[in-house]
């Protein structure tokens, strides 16, 4: 920092004291004609010379190591402080302080910081705004909460568009019925819907999508189950180990012969009862569960025969019942859930069925229904769901797709990659608006209350990121929607770098 910069010099004089003033270094009377002729302190000229020096020789050094350095402009400024905010959940304290560590010496306020995210946020919402959601058909709805207050959000199953990220007070029918209101005025224009079991969601799409198609979402229900089946196996671990103490007590008394044998003999019968029936209770929901999970997918794995929805809901029901036979008041409830989400979480299979059955007229039932064994069995070797069975389902994976190429012959390709269209867009898990709930808690638990700003901020970043991963891996959910590519996200928002950048 110079004296310069009390001064009323425009740049180009600073320039030309700056560069003569190291140019004359060691010339006798150089530093006095300076000053007199930009009317500075000879100080001020000293001052001028050894920082042009100081830049001079960081920017040659940098130059021989290959490093890059940027100049910080306000465009680079406000590009920096919008990307730290969203990125990554940094409060705006967080901010403050961060960038004196990303530009060393630089010091900006806490209200400057905050008047750049307020009209970033505002951007947002205007880019939001006139989004066309025209080319959205099969969204899935879900709810957080931000202190207390709802957050509703809506993801676009295909491209993963968030269409819909609205903080209310409740979540409430009429309360959705808004935030979808607002997102039909854009185009939004769904037929399927996916969602949990929260009756606002249900109502509110009525009122607005009247003809759309809600289906439950078989994530939950996994979930549910699976949360379910953790807590009995904890149980179950509980109660051997009772048993195994108990055991080890009876052993030490018959050695010792110190402490009451019958006492200890008869609290080890009990331990022993209640392990068997911990274990049969976990064995049994177990079943039941493989059971309803088993009963959700589209084809049948021991008769290869792809499944309508009526014999689905069927097969739920029967699995959610055997929940209920255990007689265990939790596996009850989650009997009954499932039990009444039967119809709906076969609701996917209405429409695929009929997807597959036009696949089968073109080029056979058997090949389609082994096409659809083949990814069945690949996603359960993938997930290892049953990894007793890895070297059955690895056989049988073979098997049918040997059978379909002996079949299908130079088809096999095409009819793999129909099938496999037509399973990724059965639409009969929220697992994408899961994703974006991932992503958004850390920010809800940072800020300590989001605002609806800030959520237009965040959504704006999501639909306009490149993704790193996933079957849109190298896109954006803005490109996928609309065919515009995005190099990137702050330019489309009005945050261009700045063009102050040097080698």
């Amino acid at each position: 920092m110079t004296g310069l910069n009390q001064t009323d010099l425009p740049t180009s004089h600073k320039v030309q004291l700056a560069a003569s003033a190291l140019a004359g270094q060691g010339t006798y009377g150089a530093v006095t004609d300076l000053a007199h002729t930009f009317e500075v302190s000879r100080p001020t000229v000293y001052s001028v010379a050894q920082t042009a020096e100081d830049v001079l020789t960081r920017h040659f050094a940098a130059c021989e190591t290959g490093e890059r350095s940027v100049v910080v402009d306000q465009r680079q400024l406000e590009r920096t402080i919008v990307g730290l905010r969203i990125v990554a959940p940094n409060s705006i304290r967080a901010i403050e302080a961060l960038l004196s560590i990303v530009y060393p010496g630089m010091h900006i306020s806490y209200g400057k910081i905050q008047a750049v995210l307020s009209e970033a946020e505002q951007r947002a919402a205007d880019f939001n705004a006139r989004c066309d959601l025209s080319g959205i058909e099969a969204g899935a709805l879900d709810e957080m909460f931000s202190q207390g207050n709802p957050v509703l959000a809506g993801v676009d199953l295909d491209s993963g568009t968030l269409f819909s990220l609205a903080l209310r007070e409740s979540r409430s029918g009429d309360d959705w019925q808004e935030v979808l209101g607002a997102a039909k005025t854009q185009g939004l224009n769904l037929s399927t819907v996916v969602k949990d079991a929260a009756p606002g969601i249900a109502r509110g799409v009525s009122d607005v999508f009247p003809y759309a198609e809600q289906r439950d979402d078989c994530f939950h229900a996994f979930y549910r189950m699976a949360k379910l089946k953790q807590h009995l196996e904890r149980r179950g671990y509980g109660a051997i180990t009772r048993e195994q103490e108990a055991e080890e007590k009876v052993e030490k008394i018959r050695k010792t012969g110190k402490g009451n044998l019958e006492q200890a003999e008869q609290k080890l019968s009990s331990a022993r009862e209640k392990c068997t029936e911990k274990l049969t209770l976990h064995d049994g929901f177990e079943s039941a569960m493989r059971e309803a999970m088993d009963a959700m997918e589209f084809i049948d794995l021991d008769t290869g025969r792809i499944r309508t929805a009526e014999e689905m809901e069927a097969a739920i029901k029967a699995a959610a019942d055997k929940m209920i036979s255990l007689k265990h008041k939790h596996c009850v409830k989650e009997g009954k859930y499932i039990g009444k989400r039967a119809a709906g979480l076969a609701l996917y299979m209405n429409e695929m069925k009929c997807e597959l059955d036009a696949l089968a007229q073109r080029y056979g039932e058997t090949s389609i229904s082994l096409a659809g064994l083949v990814f069945r069995l690949a996603h359960e070797l993938r997930i290892q769901n049953r990894p007793w069975d890895r070297h059955r389902d690895e056989q049988h994976l073979l098997g049918a797709l040997a059978m379909l190429r002996d079949i299908a012959q130079d088809k096999t390709p095409k009819i793999l990659g129909s099938v496999k269209a037509v399973i990724r867009h059965r639409h009969r898990a929220s697992s994408a608006i899961e994703g974006f709930n991932a992503a958004l808690r850390p920010f809800l638990y940072v800020h300590k209350g989001v605002t609806q700003g800030f959520l237009e901020l965040f959504r704006a970043y999501h639909n306009l990121k490149t993704r790193r991963w996933g079957r849109h891996k190298g896109t954006s959910a803005y490109e996928c929607l609309t065919g515009e590519p995005v190099a990137d996200w702050l330019t489309k928002l009005g945050y261009p770098p700045s063009d102050a950048v040097s080698s």
